[in-house]
């Protein structure tokens, strides 16, 4: 049970941080609080601090206005830090991650009487290596293409990059600029950022001659030492790949603090996914005879080498010869594949390839192993040359040079050999399968692809089970009140404490939810678009800010192109600016007495915040459905399917519902704000299912035409 200290210590800051912001206390934020607490409070620990009770999670659907940071930052702060546990707070947009570090927990830390520390923390790609940019100036002085053997070759380093890495090292010298690449001025694209930043496979450390000067291990030795860490859910999932604790605080001495939580079982997804690039990877293997050649010309005999130049040489012909198969044995599934012309896509049915293709990878995956158990042998001869004390300096750089090389060539093939290792296997009827699909692409590649279509399972062994206690938070966990879809994605077992909170706002009074009488149904693509573009030039005539939703970037295309000159002069429109620099212009043109429309897809409808007259109206263009030919969701379709379920009802129903709760969650951010909703799909009132959408909405007014 929560000690009367720990109550009256969270009861006092909650109270401090209200009188000094001058803040009215809510009733659904006092709810959480109390939710989190009590979760955290009940757990019960043995003499070692580890958690005993089965039951650990806190599961709160809150929507704008709730002052979720607030809630559960003051419930979980002191319970923590008397456990002796690391608070680590997980978001899924990088605005929300900046507004709890720059805003919500200064102010916390400020006001509350707390005394508790923090950090942000990012994984290794977020920072420029000093040694690959060290290495790209060498290079491109010698011609020495060293780095090009573990390059990902769609994002090999080009010549118009040099400039600005110059700029880079200029900055760094003038102490304008501390390695980050979210703090560079301008947006870096991947294709000049991959080639100067590392992961965990390919850097070498303590072992590197840039370590002290490290901006990913600067930033890195405080996560150690601070109460609390701000981080993403990708870098969370990277540690439990890596069994935890390998980044960030282990799981069994953490409580984790999962902010925008409908995002953790598609980043989970992401996590166990594997892909292979046939014809690139051939070209690799034709390379790594003479990468291993110069590796031996300048640093002499290493690793078996160049004993077993032979054995490698043998290897890669192999790989090479049978990649040369498959492409021929999977070339007659182009003329069933789906899509653009350059981009052709076959699915497996679900997930099955056939005893064919099984048999084929089972080849392949054979033939990778023994690729794989060579490149093992070397990096870890590499790796101990690396850090033999006894080493010349002059050796020392030239090793240095090649281990995140020989380590980037193995995690290579270890990925392929996982992609092969998973088309082998025949998955088990009574199991959601993986989603496996082939992508035809200009050039002659051939992408093979695999993701499980569920990760409940992986969820509950590598982080419910482990973690200490967690919190899962966001404005749409739930559909009217029922958490089973989330359960049945997270793997959070009902038993824990679920809690769907009421919001402050007034809804009826505030928003009004329209639906235009029309004529076309949304399924009807081009009729729909061009009803929409006569439509929202009067709907949207008198607003000062508004929030334009699409489904897909072809819709958003074709409504632009059949709007008005002198309306499109208002928009803006994703992927003209990022995202910031679009919230940006569209605050400081409203700011200044005009009119401004954004027109964006998904990621527009959430993780922005545009009070007051920033934003007035949204309009959803139509019900945001799953894209239909998505692999991964045709794939669970089809399972729930074939073992006696209704997909659409179990899934595309609750999820559509969940993103258009999402996008009306846009419009109504302050208890003042006011506004309206218009939504141009009809099939909220001619469909069957319409009435379990609106329902899920916010109790809004409404005007059916």
């Amino acid at each position: 049970m929560l000690s009367d200290e720990l109550k009256t210590e969270i009861r006092t800051a909650y109270t401090q941080l209200l009188d000094a912001k001058n803040y009215q206390a809510r009733y659904c934020q006092k709810q959480m609080i109390a939710d989190i607490a009590n979760t955290l409070g009940s757990i019960e620990v043995d003499s070692e601090g580890q958690r005993l009770t089965e039951t650990n999670i806190c599961v709160v659907e809150a929507g704008a206005g709730t002052g979720k940071t607030i809630a559960y930052a003051i419930a979980v702060l002191p319970i923590a830090k008397a456990l002796g546990k690391t608070l680590v707070i997980s978001t899924a947009t990088v605005a929300l991650q900046e507004q709890i570090v720059h805003i919500d927990l200064p102010d916390i830390m400020r006001y509350s009487g707390l005394d508790f520390s923090f950090t942000l923390a990012k994984g290794r790609r977020r920072y420029l290596c000093l040694s690959r940019l060290d290495r790209t100036f060498q290079e491109n002085q010698s011609g020495n293409q060293t780095l090009a053997f573990y390059e990902d070759e769609m994002f090999q380093s080009e010549e118009s990059h040099q400039l600005l890495y110059e700029l880079m090292l200029v900055k760094l010298g003038r102490n304008e600029w501390d390695g980050d690449r979210d703090n560079w001025p301008e947006e870096i694209k991947n294709s000049a950022w991959f080639p100067v930043s590392t992961d965990h496979v390919q850097c070498t450390g303590r072992q590197c001659a840039h370590y002290e000067n490290c901006y990913f291990y600067r930033a890195r030795e405080k996560i150690h030492r601070v109460d609390c860490i701000v981080t993403n859910h990708d870098l969370v999932m990277s540690d439990m790949m890596l069994g935890g604790g390998a980044v960030l605080p282990a799981p069994e001495d953490t409580v984790y603090i999962f902010d925008e939580g409908h995002h953790l079982p598609d980043k989970a997804i992401n996590h166990f996914s594997f892909f292979i690039q046939v014809r690139s990877t051939q070209g690799w293997l034709e390379q790594l005879p003479g990468a291993l050649q110069q590796l031996t010309d300048e640093l002499g005999e290493i690793g078996g080498l160049p004993a077993s130049l032979i054995q490698f040489e043998n290897a890669s012909e192999d790989l090479i010869e049978l990649l040369e198969q498959a492409k021929h044995l999977l070339d007659p599934l182009r003329e069933q594949a789906n899509g653009a012309e350059n981009d052709l896509r076959y699915r497996f049915a679900g997930g099955e390839v056939g005893p064919q293709y099984r048999e084929m990878s089972e080849s392949l995956y054979d033939a990778t192993g023994r690729l794989l158990h060579h490149l093992s042998l070397l990096q870890s001869g590499v790796e101990s040359e690396l850090s033999d004390g006894d080493a010349s300096v002059r050796d020392k750089d030239g090793v240095e040079v090649w281990v995140p090389v020989v380590a980037g060539m193995t995690a290579r093939v270890e990925s392929a050999a996982n992609l092969w290792h998973n088309y082998m296997l025949q998955d088990v009827k009574s199991k959601p399968p993986s989603a496996r699909w082939i992508n035809f692409r200009e050039g002659d590649e051939v992408v093979l692809q695999s993701s499980p279509i569920a990760v409940s399972e992986k969820l509950h062994d590598i982080l419910w089970s482990r973690c200490f206690g967690a919190v899962v938070t966001s404005a749409t966990l739930a559909v009217g009140n029922d958490f089973s879809r989330l359960q049945k994605r997270t793997g959070i077992t009902a038993d824990n404490c679920f809690r769907a909170l009421q919001s402050p706002f007034r809804f009826s009074e505030q928003a009004t939810l329209r639906i235009p009488k029309m004529q076309v149904d949304p399924r009807d693509a081009d009729d729909h678009s061009d009803a929409v573009a006569d439509l929202l030039p009067d709907q949207l005539s008198d607003v000062k800010g508004a929030l334009v939703l699409f489904s897909s970037w072809r819709q958003m295309y074709r409504v632009s192109d059949a709007l008005p000159g002198e309306f499109m002069d208002k928009v803006l429109s994703q992927g003209t600016f990022s995202k910031a620099e679009i919230v940006s212009r569209h605050k400081a043109l409203v700011d200044a007495g005009d009119s401004s429309v954004i027109f964006g897809l998904a990621s527009f409808a959430e993780g922005i915040d545009l009070p007051g007259e920033y934003c007035q109206h949204v309009v959803v263009v139509k019900i945001p459905f799953a894209v239909p030919d998505d692999p991964v969701g045709a794939t669970l379709s089809e399972w729930i399917e074939d073992n006696g379920g209704n997909s659409f009802q179990e899934v595309m129903i609750p999820d559509a519902a969940l993103r258009m709760v999402q996008a009306c969650g846009r419009l109504l951010r302050t208890e003042t704000d006011t506004g309206v909703v218009t939504i141009f799909d009809r099939r909220l009132v001619t469909q069957r299912y319409g009435n379990l959408l609106l329902n899920a909405l916010p109790p809004f007014r409404r005007e059916i035409s």
